[in-house]
């Protein structure tokens, strides 16, 4: 069974293992190594976490957390791959592989996207893989495509 917990600065950690998990790489296309998480594009989407505007959810599998969404703010000197203003969040969201396909990450999503819809947020943006799958997840939830990389978009949900 699974379940949602609120994330806490104390997640960090497991968050930086979702970061990575995050990024993307198609099958046969090989993944980055580790040591990509501490470059500093990467270490905001994770790094002291507990900051102002950061919220998490974790989910558990046995009380195992096996998946995590979460959003930051970002400045234009520290913006992430799906920054589109200041005052919009950007959302990260990863399941580990052995529990992917399950709905973890449906439930996660929505779980957020109730949660800052509450609060009052304007709009939340994510960045993904023009060819990941999880795009169309993001689709069926309403985000629409504001911007087009070469190997990436960017995403906006309206929540207002």
């Amino acid at each position: 069974m699974i379940t949602i917990r609120n994330g806490a600065p104390a997640d960090e950690f497991f968050l930086k293992e979702m970061t990575y998990q995050a990024i993307y790489s198609p099958k046969g296309g090989g993944f980055l190594p580790r040591k990509i998480l501490e470059e500093p594009a990467i270490r905001r989407y994770y790094a002291d976490f507990g900051r102002e505007g950061d919220v998490a959810f974790i989910a558990l599998s046995d009380d195992k957390a096996v998946g995590a969404v979460w959003v930051r703010l970002a400045t234009t000197a520290q913006k992430g791959y799906g920054f589109v203003r200041s005052d919009v969040p950007e959302l990260a969201i990863a399941v580990l592989p052995a529990f992917r396909g399950r709905g973890i990450g449906t439930a996660l999503l929505e779980q957020m996207l109730t949660h800052l819809h509450a609060t009052g947020l304007e709009a939340v943006s994510l960045s993904v893989s023009r060819s990941n799958p999880a795009r169309k997840l993001y689709e069926r939830h309403g985000f629409s495509l504001v911007k087009n990389q070469k190997n990436s978009c960017t995403m906006l949900i309206e929540l207002t």
